[in-house]
């Protein structure tokens, strides 16, 4: 069973090359896969904020509990994209605020986007949203929803694989507890 070599080679990483600079080029390509992202209703939620300064850069990490091991990812990445959702412009139903989902797919695009451009991040969402907020200069009714810090991982560096669950333990057919096997089909 095969996924694309983006989703496969996927990995959190916090540590970069210093002074190898992510390209405007690739930072669109990035953004653009986030723009791409499917939405509900298309309502396209999200705004993409683009961080290069490093005194900035270091205002965003302030904004993470110290002991955040993505703090220092942050201040030394070449770029960090901040992602902003707009819920004014999403939809709830059912409690289900799916603005949020459709931030996370936004997310996710261009978390794989980066990766298939060789590119190294990390997701970061545990953070002081109101505080990131004030530091962007976000109007009201906006919510940092989180950033991606980008770079390249020094050479030779390539965190092994975190363990997933067995299917057996998350996939069902027809109905939770039944379990799906494709070849007994």
């Amino acid at each position: 069973m095969d996924v694309s070599t983006a989703i496969a080679k996927r990995r959190s990483i916090r540590k970069f090359e210093e002074g190898r600079e992510v390209s405007d080029a690739d930072l669109m390509t990035i953004l653009e896969a986030g723009r791409q992202s499917p939405s509900w209703k298309n309502d396209q939620p999200w705004r993409f904020v683009v961080v290069r300064d490093a005194e900035q850069r270091s205002r965003v990490a302030e904004c993470l509990p110290e002991t955040n091991p993505a703090v220092n990812a942050i201040r030394a990445a070449s770029a960090v994209i901040a992602l902003i959702g707009v819920p004014a412009e999403g939809e709830v139903h059912q409690d289900k605020p799916f603005w949020l989902v459709d931030c996370g797919i936004a997310g996710e695009n261009m978390y794989l986007q980066a990766t298939e451009l060789g590119i190294a991040s990390v997701w970061v969402s545990l953070l002081d949203s109101p505080r990131l907020c004030a530091v962007l200069g976000l109007p009201e009714g906006m919510e940092c929803v989180g950033v991606f810090p980008l770079g390249y991982a020094p050479e030779g560096y390539e965190p092994k694989p975190r363990g997933r669950k067995e299917p057996s333990e998350i996939i069902w057919f027809e109905q939770f507890g039944r379990p799906f096997d494709p070849a007994g089909s």
